[in-house]
C-alpha cells in the first residue's frame, strides 16, 4: 500500500458516522431507563399519598356527619381503614378539646368561662408503598443507603367541629 492509499483509508474512516447514533444511544439509555424507572416510582409514591389524604378528609368529613358522644373514635379509625384499605393499626384517629388553643385531657370536659372552645377530630392513615425499582441495590453500589427499598406515606386531616 501506498501512502497515499493509506491516508485516503484513514481519512474515510475518520468521515464515518453512520454507527454514532447507535454508539449515543447505548451511553445513554441506561441513564434514561433509571429516569424512567424513578418517575415511575415518585408518581406511585405521589398517588399513594394524594389516596391516604382523601381517605382521611372523608373520614373527618364522616366525623362531621356522626358527631361523637364521647372520647372513643374506634368508629373512625374502622372507617378510615375501610376509605383507605389498609389495616385499623395503620389509622389514629382521636377526638380532642382545646380551650384557648391548649389541648385538654378530656374531650367531654368543659372550658373555663370566657375561654374559646375547640372540640376536633383527628384522622392520621399511614401506608408503606414498595418500589418497582430495587433502589436500594443501586445505592449499594456507590456505597450509599439514601435510596429506599420502600416508603411510608401517611395522609392526615384535622376537623374543628365546635
Amino acid at each position: 500500500m501506498t501512502m497515499t492509499r493509506i491516508s485516503r483509508l484513514a481519512r474515510r474512516i475518520c468521515s464515518e458516522n453512520r454507527g454514532s447514533a447507535v454508539i449515543e444511544l447505548s451511553l445513554i439509555l441506561p441513564i434514561i431507563l433509571l429516569m424512567f424507572a424513578g418517575m415511575i416510582d415518585l408518581t406511585r409514591v405521589a398517588i399513594a399519598r394524594i389516596d391516604m389524604e382523601q381517605a382521611a378528609q372523608r373520614t373527618t368529613d364522616f366525623a362531621l356527619a356522626k358527631l361523637p358522644t364521647d372520647e372513643r373514635a374506634t368508629y373512625l379509625q374502622t372507617e378510615a381503614a375501610t376509605a383507605a384499605g389498609v389495616e385499623t393499626s395503620a389509622v389514629t384517629a382521636e377526638f380532642f378539646l382545646e380551650c384557648n388553643g391548649t389541648r385538654q385531657g378530656s374531650f367531654t370536659g368543659a372550658c373555663a368561662a370566657g375561654q374559646v372552645t375547640g372540640r376536633f377530630a383527628s384522622v392520621s392513615i399511614r401506608r408503606t408503598v414498595t418500589m418497582l425499582f430495587d433502589w436500594n441495590s443501586l445505592s449499594t453500589m456507590f456505597n450509599s443507603d439514601v435510596l429506599p427499598s420502600s416508603v411510608t406515606v401517611t395522609g392526615d386531616s384535622v376537623v374543628r367541629f365546635q
